[in-house]
């Protein structure tokens, strides 16, 4: 009996995971379109699939659109990942990114001003001794184990299709002039295919690094092993002190997060239960403030979009061709034109004439009624 009680011990330890957020506008661009964020605690605590969730997405698409579809993912992912009614984080995490595809190409289609914007989109979930992944586009989630690095993610990019068909080396794609034209991404297309994997077995030590394309495009693999030995700080600082260092051609946003033993049993969770409605008018509401502000823009010339438009093309696979989703046209919309209000048809005096019999005849009808009334009433 004691033997058993015993074995079904609390547990002294569990799995945690600490993570830290850094990112810069860079030496060449004139606005930071990466977005990067996290979960809380008290977030997670009230959510049904529980955990932390680390968000990483690099936005595309001219001024302002890049930076509205990035955040627009984040913020999305984020909010309908915590309200999600089911405890699978594989769906939860697909119905999250599928709800911020559709967020950002509604928004991109009644708004001129952001009319082809995208983003890529990263996220890593993780729970207990379990982690899971989410991903469209080319940023990146890296996983240092035990002194190796190995990439999680397939970049969905043009280049990275050729190395996997065997048409380009991983060094040629490096300095190939198209690496920049992604083949899919959130939000230029109602629909989009998201990659969804996991579990990964955790374990102590583990480092995960997600990172746009500015730090992994400037700062290869090695280095990204040897800097995540350190601090979780450290390493962050770093990353971005080395891209900094190379010319940061590009935004650069990353977070590196670490599994770390922490003493006693896992925190018990105050999680919703099924009966329990979701507060979706409160979420939603936060997430409306961000669409009303891309709403209250002012306009700018098409020359001002032109100049500090990203490099980032997106496209989209139609019969094997790739289309530039940025080469489009942005069209203005149409200014709306004072509509006249319609001509009234007829004769004014004809009008009064008529208005004038129908005065008559409610007369004549009143007085006819009243004489009917005084002859059928009995007297008193």
């Amino acid at each position: 009996m004691s033997e058993q009680a015993s074995s079904e011990a609390v547990p002294q330890h569990h799995l945690t995971v600490r993570a830290v957020l850094r990112t810069d506008v860079g030496l060449v661009r004139s606005e930071n379109q990466d977005f990067g964020t996290y979960t809380t605690e008290s977030e997670e605590s009230g959510s049904h699939p529980g955990g932390r969730l680390l968000i990483v997405a690099d936005g595309m698409g001219g001024h302002r659109g890049g930076a509205t579809a990035s955040r627009l993912a984040g913020e999305t992912v984020k909010m309908q990942y915590l309200d999600s009614e089911t405890t699978d984080i594989p769906t939860a995490l697909r119905q999250s990114l599928t709800r911020a595809n559709s967020r950002i190409f509604t928004e991109a289609q009644s708004n001129p001003d952001l009319r082809g914007m995208g983003t890529t989109t990263s996220v890593l979930a993780v729970r207990d001794h379990q982690g899971w992944l989410a991903h469209v586009g080319d940023s990146r989630i890296y996983l240092v184990r035990n002194g190796t690095i190995k990439q999680l993610t397939d970049d969905h990019s043009l280049v990275a299709t050729m190395v996997r068909e065997g048409l380009l080396t991983s060094q040629e794609a490096e300095t190939h002039p198209r690496r920049n034209v992604l083949q899919r991404s959130m939000g230029v297309s109602e629909e989009v295919e998201i990659d969804v994997r996991g579990p990964i077995e955790l374990q102590e030590g583990d480092t995960f690094i997600l990172c746009s394309d500015g730090l992994h495009g400037v700062v290869k693999e090695h280095e990204l092993q040897e800097i995540a030995a350190g601090t979780i700080e450290e390493a962050a600082d770093e990353f971005l002190r080395r891209a900094l260092e190379r010319g940061a051609p590009d935004n650069v946003t990353v977070i590196v997060a670490r599994i770390e033993v922490a003493p006693g049993p896992p925190p018990v969770l105050d999680r919703i239960e099924d009966t329990q409605p979701l507060d979706d008018l409160q979420r939603q509401s936060a997430l409306d403030e961000t669409v009303k502000e891309t709403q209250k823009l002012k306009a700018v010339t098409d020359d001002d979009i032109h100049v500090r438009t990203t490099d980032k093309i997106a496209v989209v696979d139609v019969h094997d061709e790739t289309i530039p989703i940025r080469e489009r046209p942005v069209v203005p919309a149409p200014i709306p034109q004072p509509v006249a209000p319609p001509a009234r048809s007829g004769n004014p005096a004809l009008r009064w004439a008529l208005v004038l019999i129908l005065a008559l005849g409610a007369a004549g009808a009143w007085f006819y009624w009243n004489q009917q009334h005084a002859v059928t009433s009995p007297s008193r």
